[in-house]
């Protein structure tokens, strides 16, 4: 609708629905016996009725929009495509034609993963996404992220850079960022495959701690920071408070790059006041988000379920920007500088799948 922040909306419920749910509880205790029975049924109706309209309005845009309907949706073609190797993934995704329409792809993954997740995002949905999400076997990330094995963007100075220069350039322009000094206590939080923690320790002189949920991460880190210092902890970040071994003060930086995605919109805050008690007084914390925009088309919201089953499992927080300068002040955060690197994050996207395409054949 014109005017309606439906991104807002969504994410208000969600954030807020113990709250919610305990004021729909008095309230039916408060109304009549014969309106109590309408009253229950009336958010299951609304959902139904939400997700029915979505789907309906995504095919009138897309008929409007001139994309030919009686073709598979962009979706489903994809879909194909993952399943059996039908038709040329490129082609599939540059030729503007098939539409980003919403449908049963979409009703089954809300139905099936999505809402639990997102309304309830247990530390257990967290252990159950790993399989699927990052131990799926390191040789499988290495044929797409190639030598970096970065699985965030990378920064360009010219568009000419290799991606092991772009992913390079993008650590030192997070060293800067955060005014990495020689000695200094480093948390990453997220580490991946520890190419920051080593690139931290060798160029800059940090002592470094990464954490990752994934045992195939941290063998693989382990190994890149062979003999350099850097800590590779197995350990849950929403957890870490509990470690008897945060250094004296705090950390002096701590980095999340990519990874309070998964922290999920209903724990957010905890998170982040998490990370702001691990930080020294004085200390600077750097997170990089992907998220998706205010302004979005159904292509976005297309996107980001089919991201949402099968690139990054979990990672229901991919909120507008906005959303999260919000909460890193509510937390306590003071926000000295934002930089928006979707240009930059076009240009990796497009290294990756030449590195893919490369492996592939």
């Amino acid at each position: 609708l014109p005017g309606v922040d439906i991104f807002e909306k969504v994410l208000f419920i969600v954030e807020f629905l113990p709250h919610i749910v305990a004021a729909f509880i008095v309230l039916l205790t408060i109304v009549k016996p014969k309106v109590r029975t309408y009253s229950l049924v009336l958010i299951p109706v609304a959902i139904v009725a939400t997700v029915g309209l979505v789907g309906l309005h995504s095919h009138e845009d897309a008929w409007a929009r001139g994309y030919d309907t009686s073709l598979p949706s962009l979706r489903e073609a994809v879909e194909t495509y993952i399943t059996n190797g039908t038709g040329d993934l490129t082609e599939i995704l540059e030729s503007g034609k098939y539409a980003p329409t919403f449908g049963k792809h979409e009703v089954n993954y809300i139905i099936t993963d999505l809402m639990s997740h997102t309304l309830l995002h247990l530390d257990m949905h967290n252990e159950q996404n790993m399989p699927v999400a990052y131990n799926k076997g390191n040789d499988w990330f290495r044929a797409t992220l190639g030598e970096p094995m970065v699985y965030t963007s990378g920064i360009y100075k010219t568009g000419e850079e290799s991606l092991m220069e772009a992913q390079n350039y993008k650590l030192d322009y997070v060293a800067h960022a955060i005014d990495l000094q020689k000695g200094e206590k480093v948390l990453d939080i997220g580490c991946g495959w520890g190419r920051l923690a080593k690139h931290f320790v060798e160029k800059y002189g940090a002592d470094v701690t990464g954490v990752t949920l994934s045992s195939e991460q941290r063998k693989y880190a382990l190994e890149l920071n062979k003999g350099n210092g850097a800590k590779i902890l197995l350990q849950d970040a929403m957890k870490m408070h509990l470690r008897d071994d945060i250094p004296k003060g705090g950390f002096d930086k701590i980095t999340a790059l990519e990874m309070a995605e998964h922290v999920g919109i209903r724990r957010y805050d905890e998170f982040l006041s998490s990370v702001h008690n691990l930080l020294s007084d004085d200390g600077v914390f750097y997170i990089q988000v992907a998220g998706l925009r205010r302004g979005w088309r159904y292509e976005d919201f297309v996107w980001g379920l089919f991201m949402g089953e099968h690139i990054f499992p979990g990672a229901d927080a991919s909120t507008p920007l906005g959303w999260v300068t919000t909460h890193l002040e509510r937390n306590g955060f003071e926000v000295q500088r934002v930089n928006n690197l979707g240009s930059h994050y076009s240009k990796t996207l497009s290294q990756w799948l030449k590195e893919w395409h490369l492996a592939k054949d």
